[in-house]
């Protein structure tokens, strides 16, 4: 921490402090009226057992909620959250209570709990149920805080998955596109018939990969990989030598946003120089839990669409998905893409 976060946190932790002395007060005032205040005695002798109470179960909860929102965020699976931090808290309250009154009445008030169990038990029990109906509520204003932006934000994830998928598909019917690709195709009909037939045929494998995928949440590597494969053979025949793709991905175990790949490959021909002086290069491969494309940085001067959409889409949908990020680097040399791989309990 940063000297101005000590000195915040250092202000707060106090003014907890405070704030739990002096409703410790208040509540053993409710129980005992003014003989609370008979001596000076009497009095630091039950607010310190109010305070220890006090102070135990709310810090213990707050860092209970703090670890536990680490380990299971909140804005992931609030359900799951919930669970995790009532089963905790419940443990922790009872034991904590437990605690603060054998320590209090065996040296504060020379009593042995176990002889007098009969009547300090169910001041216990008043004591947890209270606690517990404190902390539940609690949780419940967050779970249902947290409940309400996870479903704006599913909704809001799903329009920006249409999106991504109309981006796709826009992209395989643009008009330059098409005019590009039946014009290779033209060519090919006479001087070259059977790459013409392998060129439809790799044509409609884009078009049907399209279709097929476009409920779909996530699909497998493999999938992904034949479909961007027809993709980039299209815009290889296109560009010849001028464009090299080098597709190596061995690997195929895991699931992966459908159409990604070929967004982020349609970006690199759209955003970089192709020709005779300056050759595109782009390879993709795998490495640990990610699927990398990168190529050599060669800007246009002038870019007709912007992928931009399509690469902010993706990455919100693995955030969402995932606990790994989408990761984009940018060196004098190379753009590099790293998308994550999700685990194949994921597939719906």
């Amino acid at each position: 921490m940063t000297n101005n976060k000590w000195v915040r946190f250092s202000v707060q932790q106090a003014r907890d402090l405070l704030l739990a002395y002096t409703l410790s007060i208040v509540v053993v005032y409710f129980f005992m009226g003014n003989r609370l205040f008979s001596d000076i005695h009497t009095f630091l002798k039950n607010t310190q057992f109010g305070f220890l109470l006090a102070i135990s179960i709310w810090k213990g909860n707050q860092f209970i909620g703090w670890f536990n929102s680490k380990k299971f965020p909140w804005n992931k699976n609030p359900k799951l959250t919930l669970s995790m931090d009532l089963i905790l808290s419940i443990v922790y309250t009872g034991i904590a209570i437990f605690a603060v009154y054998f320590y209090v009445f065996q040296t504060i008030y020379k009593v042995k709990i176990q002889e007098n169990f009969d009547w300090i038990f169910p001041q216990m029990a008043v004591t947890f149920i209270i606690s517990l109906f404190i902390t539940v509520l609690f949780y419940f204003v967050q779970f249902f805080k947290w409940w309400r932006v996870s479903i704006i934000n599913e909704e809001k994830l799903k329009q920006e998955t249409i999106q991504l998928r109309y981006d796709a598909l826009k992209s395989n019917v643009n008009p330059h596109f098409l005019f590009n690709s039946l014009s290779v195709l033209s060519s090919l009909v006479d001087s070259d018939p059977a790459k013409a037939k392998e060129f439809i045929q790799q044509f409609s494998n884009i078009y049907r990969y399209v279709l097929e995928q476009r409920e779909k949440e996530l699909v497998a590597i493999d999938e992904e990989i034949r479909f961007i494969k027809s993709f980039t053979f299209l815009h290889q025949i296109r560009h010849g030598e001028n464009l090299k793709v080098d597709i190596d991905v061995n690997e195929t175990s895991g699931l992966i946003i459908p159409l990604s790949l070929q967004i982020l490959l349609e970006n690199c021909f759209k955003h970089n120089v192709i020709s005779n002086e300056k050759p595109l290069t782009v390879k993709v491969w795998r490495e640990d839990n990610y699927i990398i494309v990168q190529n050599n940085l060669q800007k246009r001067k002038t870019i007709l669409d912007s992928g931009g959409i399509g690469l902010n889409t993706i990455s919100k949908r693995y955030e969402f998905l995932s606990d790994k990020k989408m990761e984009i680097i940018v060196d004098s040399e190379y753009y590099t893409v790293k998308t994550p791989i999700i685990g194949s309990d994921k597939l719906k």
